[in-house]
């Protein structure tokens, strides 16, 4: 039996770097040996348990960029050696006991909740239609970021479903999220754009993108700080994006909307946070949940990355390998290393 090296979840701070066996393709499926694997916030946040949402036992890993080295019976697309990025989700149900953790996600997600069946490994087996060609002018640590902008591009899928439009944004948090909903905001023609942030450093690109930062200070009250987003925007946005979701995120993003205005939320850190009833019901507010990405969101941002490549180049800000990726994850999490996107390489030699 031929087997691979892949980074296992034992539980909050401990990962092992083991030797599991080597997936063959079943009927419909290709095998993908892994070119690219993002460190995603969430896998931080689930290693050191404080999210809850990854199992021991593990192997985490959902923004993956791969190429197909084997195919299943009957499937002729895509080719052998043909680059693609990962559709993680493989179906719109829960997993099984025996193949995951069906406690928190309603699909199988792979990375996410479906046991040994991640990225962070040598080799990945999927389903041919989740594997989605990506394009030569990119670099497969940029197609993977293919995934952060599905994200963003979900939730104004969601807007849109509900009709609403926005002339002013304020996007809570400027990390992968976050900066990537700067750049589809700005790509869509919006204007008034502000990013908030507690780190002064994190907002430095933020301007580049097309959009105005604004620091918040521990010793500003929230009213201060929504006098800094009035004054960047000229006005309360009618919609704020929370890339973060923390209870500070949550609070900061009802202060400065708009009356009348929407509250989209995408980052899910807290478990759950005080919902201010009367300010909701006084003001109008519309709160909309988006989670992760659907097919049509994931193609489409695997279509337009090229278009963004020299700005998400910039997200790259870290490197390691598969056998130093538990150090990194623990770097990562004490804050000792503050990258906006860490890539797991797998052709590194030193």
């Amino acid at each position: 039996m031929k087997t691979m090296k892949a980074i296992v979840y034992n539980g909050p701070w401990d990962m092992t770097l083991e030797d599991l066996p080597e997936p063959k393709p079943l009927k419909g499926e290709v095998l993908l040996e892994m070119e690219a694997v993002g460190i995603c916030g969430s896998d931080v946040h689930g290693f050191t348990g404080e999210s809850g949402r990854r199992a021991p036992g593990m192997v985490m890993g959902h923004e993956a960029v791969g190429r197909v080295v084997s195919l299943g019976e009957g499937v002729t697309t895509p080719e052998i050696g043909c680059r693609v990025a990962v559709y993680n989700i493989l179906a719109d149900e829960a997993p099984a006991p025996d193949e995951g953790d069906p406690s928190f996600v309603n699909k199988k997600v792979v990375g996410v909740n479906l046991g040994t069946r991640g990225a962070m490994a040598e080799y990945l087996a999927i389903p041919a239609v989740n594997a989605i060609p990506v394009s030569d002018r990119v670099t497969s640590e940029v197609a993977l970021l293919a995934e952060p902008i599905a994200v963003v591009l979900h939730g104004f899928h969601r807007l849109q479903e509900k009709s609403i439009n926005a002339n002013s944004v304020a996007i809570m948090g400027s990390g992968t999220i976050g900066l990537s909903a700067l750049l589809i905001a700005s790509e869509r023609g919006l204007k008034k754009l502000a990013v908030l942030d507690v780190i002064q450093e994190k907002l430095e690109r933020v301007s580049d993108f097309g959009g105005k930062g604004v620091l918040i200070e521990e010793s500003k009250s929230t009213d201060a700080i929504d006098w800094n987003v009035q004054t960047a925007l000229g006005g309360k946005p009618d919609l704020v994006i929370d890339a973060v979701g923390s209870k500070e995120s949550f609070e900061q993003a009802v202060a400065i909307v708009a009356e009348g205005g929407t509250v989209l939320l995408i980052g899910n850190l807290a478990r759950e946070v005080a919902f201010p009833l009367q300010t909701a019901v006084s003001n109008e507010i519309t709160f909309i949940g988006t989670y992760g990405f659907d097919r049509k969101a994931f193609e489409e941002a695997v279509h337009i990355v090229p278009e963004f490549k020299d700005e998400l180049t910039t997200f790259i800000e870290g490197r390691c390998r598969l056998d130093t990726t538990p150090q990194m994850m623990t770097k990562l999490a004490r804050g000792e290393v503050r990258a906006l996107k860490v890539i797991i390489e797998f052709n590194a030699t030193s």
